[in-house]
């Protein structure tokens, strides 16, 4: 990634919608919102862990058949690419430019909306390369939605907003 920002605005993520943080939720009342409600999470750190470990087979059983993946570097341009052949071919690109081990540090995750068949959870990320040395990389936020299918928290979109280029 080439571009540069001069600085990281304060709260760029909610200026430019990738984020639309909400009031709490109330406390789920069946055992099937819980569980729900768990396994979003777990889905988009799933994702997370799964790039670091080159796992491009788990992330292909993450995501939808019509994926969409998307990116920006704080308020600059979001770049997006679609399709589940051509995320997964993206990603290994990516993957492949990158020589140090990854370590996407997943904090603050949130369920920001939950229905019976659709969530959207939000993660911020510290993410440290490591090769002789650990280093801070970027942080970023991460927005998913996802789907269930086959009782399966999928996939169906995801937006990488980066503070700063890596």
């Amino acid at each position: 990634m080439s571009d540069r920002l001069e600085k990281c605005a304060p709260a760029w993520a909610h200026t430019v919608g990738l984020m639309d943080l909400q009031p709490p939720s109330r406390v789920p009342t069946t055992v099937t919102e819980l569980a729900d409600r768990m396994l979003a999470q777990e889905t988009a750190v799933r994702y997370a862990v799964a790039y670091d470990e080159r796992r491009l087979d788990v992330i292909d059983a993450l995501v939808v058949d019509d994926v969409s993946f998307a990116y920006r570097v704080g308020t600059g341009p979001l770049e997006t690419i679609t399709g589940r052949a051509n995320v997964l071919a993206w990603l290994e690109d990516v993957m492949a430019s990158q020589s140090d081990q990854r370590r996407h540090l997943v904090g603050s995750v949130l369920v920001e909306h939950l229905t019976a068949d659709r969530a959207t959870v939000v993660c911020y990320s510290a993410i440290v390369g490591i090769e002789d040395v650990a280093e801070l990389v970027t942080t970023t936020v991460y927005v998913f939605s996802l789907v269930k299918r086959d009782d399966r928290w999928l996939i169906l979109s995801a937006v990488d907003g980066l503070d700063r280029p890596f």
